[in-house]
Parts: structure tokens; sequence; C-alpha cells
């Protein structure tokens, strides 16, 4: 059975509009588990109306859900990250670590409303990135800018920005529009990772498996690899260095 990594979804419990119990998130990890997501990353909204619970709430939540994930299978791995809604004031939350990277990466899962301009989110992203962050851009096919210029979307590529989808906008539950845009975005190698973005265990749950099916057989095994598991992991062991301590930052 393949192994997948989600890169972007909500369930860890009452922290955002997610996973509103661990019920919600034990039943989300036998989901995920059951569709071959064995590394999970939590994201968290960082939102002004979605979810901006402080550091310390995310970390006792997650110790939680790893003692659940570890009665539900020993092969489920949680990292914590958080999705966090572009501002001004991002960089300088980030500096004071109010708001998490990916796994204490120097990795940031970025989102932009869906209706702003691309030169305003190109703005935000070299902001960031003037802070010495790596962006993760998610769920680049929401942005209106982008699926209505794939140039755009290259753009931010070359920007050196890692590029994530929404495992359900590849195989069409989003629309026609978004699919195309998509399949665009993986013939020219410009997707880097893929999440389920995952909410509710009744609507949007965590599923991977049916997209996964579609690259590989569309791409090739090794281009599904890359982006359902192996850019992922790559990303999640790049971790910041031991401290004077000699402890990890984990």
């Amino acid at each position: 059975m393949e192994r997948f990594m989600d890169m972007h979804c909500h369930l860890l419990p009452e922290v955002d509009d997610g996973a509103q119990s661990m019920e919600d998130t034990r039943q989300m990890l036998q989901m995920a588990l059951d569709e071959g997501i064995q590394y999970i990353v939590v994201t968290p909204h960082y939102h002004p109306h979605r979810g901006k619970k402080p550091p310390k709430v995310l970390r006792h939540q997650l110790k939680l859900m790893r003692e659940e994930a570890a009665r539900i299978d020993e092969k489920l791995r949680v990292y914590l990250g958080t999705e966090i809604y572009y501002g001004q004031d991002v960089p300088e939350l980030l500096r004071e670590e109010k708001v998490l990277t990916m796994n204490r990466t120097n990795y940031v899962l970025v989102e932009f409303s869906h209706s702003d301009p691309y030169e305003y989110i190109c703005q935000g992203i070299r902001q960031i990135q003037m802070k010495g962050y790596e962006v993760i851009l998610a769920h680049i096919e929401r942005y209106h800018c982008m699926c209505d210029n794939i140039e755009d979307a290259a753009h931010i590529a070359e920007m050196g920005v890692k590029i994530q989808v929404n495992a359900d906008s590849i195989t069409g539950e989003n629309g026609r529009k978004v699919k195309r845009f998509v399949k665009q975005m993986m013939d020219r190698d410009l997707v880097y990772c893929v999440g389920t973005d995952a909410h509710r265990p009744g609507a949007r749950p965590p599923r991977m498996k049916k997209a996964a099916e579609y690259v590989k057989k569309k791409y090739g095994e090794d281009y599904m690899r890359k982006i359902f598991f192996s850019n992922g992991r790559r990303i999640m062991l790049k971790r910041r260095r031991r401290d004077e301590s000699g402890q990890s930052n984990a």
C-alpha cells in the first residue's frame, strides 16, 4: 500500500473551524489511515475569523492528538504547522513565534483571500521571504487570479514558492475549471505537494487515495510519490538546528 503525507488539514481538535472534538479527530485519523495517509501535518488556521489559538494551546492539543493517533496505529505520524492568513504583521508574528512554522522549520504555509490580486499575493510572499522564511502557498487553485492565468502561477514557482494543491481539486470535486488548472500545473511540474484540507468527518474528510491513483495513472508512479510524499517529507526533515543544550526544538 502506498503511503502519503497530508501537508494541509484541520484535524487538530477544538482550535479552529476544523475538528470540533477529539471524536472528530479520531474519526478522521482512521479515515486518513484507510486512505494511505501515514504522515499528517495539522495546519490550524491563524485567521481573524476561523481560529487564532496561541502556540501553547496548539502544542497541548497536538500532544493529545498524538496519543490518540498512537492508539489507532503506530504508523501514524502527526506534525504541527499553521495555515497563516496573510497580513502585514505576519513576518513579525513569525519572528516572535506567535504563529508557527511547519514542524519548526523555516517553511510557512500561507493563504490569501480568494479574490486578492496577483500583485498583492506576490508582495506578501516577498515580504515573508525577505525575513528568511520559505513560503508554501496553500491551495493555489482557489485564487482567481492564478486560475485565470497559468503564467502567473508559473512565476510564483519561479520565486521559489512551494505550491500546494488540494487532493479534491485534482479529481474535479471543485469544478472543471479548477481541475483543468491543476492539470496544467502538473503538466508543467509546478505542484510541490498535496493536502486534503480536511475539516470534518462528514464534510471535507481526509481523502487522498483517489487523487493519488489519478496522478499515478496520468503522470507515473515517480511523480505521484514526489508530490504526495517525498517533497513533503523533505520539508519536514529540515528541522532547525539544535539549541545550545543539544536538545531538538521539536
